[in-house]
């Protein structure tokens, strides 16, 4: 590391390794998360999400030993992948990132193109920066905002039609159990109508749904709902789903349909005349904060941001966020089918005062051991250990993982 990239990196906090670390291997091996139950299926889905899904862990050390744990976002690795790691073999992690006053602040030009193709990797890069400095992973980006980082619970799908002799009490005793585990937010999936109804069927759902929830748990809990665009190229019924959902006071409606200006504007020129406050989400599949402008300024569109937190990975949520912010829009990244993306979204919402809550999908993985997170009435306490404060199960690893291992360098 040059003489002024260290002084960058210890501004924030001592080095407690050789200046000179560099990367020298990088493996990423297949691994299987699971839930904390069985999910049932959202408006897209062909079948129930299931127990457990697969991801890709990866692992990045440095010379002196130290390494940083992570995993990729929503695509399997391939050709290009291993090249662009290749690429990364013999660079200090420090120089990839550009910095001021001891934090981050964007992509260093020189491998720019690398991390914004892969932006999953400040997953393992920002724990193994943590690790090196001495210093958790939020504290790259800035001071804590908070002592406690609020999450809701994302996995309330479809199990009123999956669980079909159950019907809509399916899904409130998961709200119920999420209640009773601590859970002061949950988000509830809607757009049977889409494939698994008939669409009045699944609309009249959707309302009886949200409805029977906020009646058996009550207003201390904050009710989002997602549709997963499942009332896009209906504006009628979309409408009609936002008033009749009203009187569950829903805290924010996300994904009603495709993200468009136009039908957005015009959705909440009806909420104002007929006074819905409820907030309108949106963006998890946006790639690039840009994305986010049509919808922000004087009438500002969308209230919450919602980049995903590997799509994005920190650096890119942060800028979002801030962009959000001169809006008066919120960010809460989107998190599915991953630990260590649940644990992204908490660091970043200590350091960014924007990003108000996390996505918890209630998911672990046997492979990865997390330390120091404590769970308590709705909100998490985030480590001031080293990194994201995570291991690999050694043992786990290699009875599961290791026989499939590519490693780079």
């Amino acid at each position: 590391m040059n003489r002024r990239l260290f002084l960058a990196a210890a501004a924030g906090g001592a080095l407690h390794a050789a200046p000179a670390a560099k990367i020298d291997r990088i493996a990423f091996a297949p691994i299987e998360g699971r839930f904390h139950k069985f999910v049932a299926m959202n408006s897209y889905d062909k079948v129930p999400k299931g127990h457990t899904y697969g991801n890709t862990l990866v692992r990045i050390r440095a010379t002196d030993g130290v390494e940083g744990i992570g995993v990729m976002g929503y695509a399997a690795p391939d050709e290009a992948f291993e090249a662009a790691l290749r690429g990364l073999i013999g660079v200090n992690p420090a120089e990839l990132y550009a910095w001021k006053d001891g934090y981050i602040t964007g992509r260093a030009p020189m491998h720019a193109k690398t991390l914004r193709a892969y932006r999953h990797l400040d997953g393992p890069l920002f724990d193994l920066l943590g690790k090196l400095m001495g210093k958790p992973a939020w504290k790259l980006l800035g001071p804590a905002v908070r002592d406690k980082v609020a999450v809701y619970d994302g996995t309330l799908y479809f199990s009123d039609v999956w669980f079909s002799d159950r019907g809509t009490r399916a899904v409130v005793e998961e709200c119920e159990e999420a209640w009773k585990k601590g859970y002061r937010g949950v988000k509830l999936k809607l757009g049977r109508g889409w494939k698994w109804m008939e669409k009045d069927a699944g609309l009249r759902r959707d309302i009886e749904v949200c409805l029977a929830v906020r009646k058996a748990i009550g207003p201390g809990l904050d009710l989002q709902v997602d549709a997963n665009n499942g009332y896009q190229k209906d504006p009628d019924r979309a409408w009609r789903l936002m008033e009749g959902t009203a009187p569950a006071s829903l805290y924010w409606m996300e994904e009603i349909f495709p993200e468009d200006p136009a039908m957005y504007r015009a959705l909440r020129a009806k909420m104002k005349a007929a006074g819905i406050k409820t907030l309108i989400a949106d963006g998890e599949s946006v790639d690039d904060q840009s994305a986010f402008q049509p919808y922000l300024g004087a009438e500002r569109l969308i209230d919450v941001l919602q980049m995903d937190i590997r799509r994005g990975g920190f650096v890119d949520n942060a800028s979002a966020a801030r962009l959000g912010e001169a809006s008066g829009a919120i960010t809460v990244p989107h998190n599915w089918g991953s630990q260590v993306g649940g644990l992204m979204g908490l660091h970043i919402a200590k350091a960014v005062k924007a990003i108000t809550a996390a996505e918890d999908d209630r998911s672990t993985c046997d492979v990865i051991q997390a330390d120091g997170y404590e769970f308590r009435s709705g909100s998490y306490t985030v480590p001031d250990k080293p990194g994201m404060s995570i291991s690999v199960d050694e043992k786990v690893y290699a009875a599961k993982c290791a026989g499939r291992e590519k490693v780079i360098g």
